[in-house]
Order: C-alpha cells, then sequence, then structure tokens
C-alpha cells in the first residue's frame, strides 16, 4: 500500500494535498513500488535553508530535500520549497504547478533510491523525471 501525507506548512501553495497524492502514487506505481510511507511537507525559503543547514550543513535556499527514515522500505519525509518552485518555474518559462510536479516527482524518485550526487545519476535522474512530468502534465 502506497501512503502519502501532506503537510501545508506554508499556505501559499496552488497545489492541493491530493495533486501531490496523486503524483507520487503515479511515480510509485511506475517504479513498481508497492509499499511506500512518504510524507511531504510544503515550506517556505526559510524553513527549507534551516533544515539544510541543520542536517546537510548547506546554508542556502534548496527546491526539495528528501530524508529517507528506513533503509530497507520507502519511507521518507520530503520538504517542498514553494517559494523556490515560484522563481524556478519563471526561469524556466513553465507554470508554477509543473514545477511543483518537477519537485514532487524528483522527491519521490529520491524516497525509491535515485541519486543525483553524480554527473550520470543526475542524467539518469533527470531523464527519468522528465518523462513523468510530460505524462503528468498531459493528463491534467
Amino acid at each position: 500500500m502506497i501512503v502519502v501525507s501532506v503537510t501545508k506548512a506554508y499556505k501559499h501553495i496552488l497545489f492541493s494535498g491530493s495533486e501531490i497524492k496523486h503524483i507520487a502514487k503515479f511515480v510509485c506505481n511506475k517504479e513498481k513500488i508497492k509499499n511506500a510511507e512518504l510524507s511531504f511537507i510544503i515550506v517556505n525559503d526559510r524553513a527549507i535553508r534551516t533544515i539544510n543547514k541543520k542536517f546537510l550543513q548547506h546554508d542556502y535556499v534548496t527546491d526539495v530535500i528528501t530524508f529517507p527514515l528506513e533503509i530497507k522500505a520507502v519511507n521518507a519525509e520530503i520538504y517542498v520549497n514553494s517559494q523556490q518552485a515560484k522563481r524556478q518555474a519563471k526561469e524556466n518559462n513553465v507554470t508554477v504547478k509543473n514545477e511543483l510536479t518537477r519537485l514532487v516527482v524528483h522527491g519521490t524518485l529520491h524516497a525509491i533510491g535515485y541519486d543525483d550526487t553524480t554527473k550520470v545519476n543526475q542524467k539518469k535522474m533527470n531523464a527519468i523525471q522528465e518523462r513523468y512530468v510530460s505524462v503528468l502534465n498531459l493528463k491534467k
């Protein structure tokens, strides 16, 4: 069973909890994941910078951070920065919903076990991510 929860710590977001759940479940199904527990927390710049600094020792704002909670199971907390999503949408000339879809897909892929710390892995993960984003945006 795939369980997805959504907490909006930052209320100014154009995405509903049901949209986030749909995207995460879609990715899990495509990746043949039968059991997962994913908690999405929507935050702002200040919150994600604090999290990034405290847990990853990076003193900057980022768009999404995924914390796997178990090694052998797909169980993770995924922090999505909706303020950064708005900026990136403008930079990339896409809608905010498109960019938020991208971040939810990206965070879910990390929860499943994808890694983008090397150029090769980054290219592979990005290709999968963009394929899913394309399919999801066609359904809207």
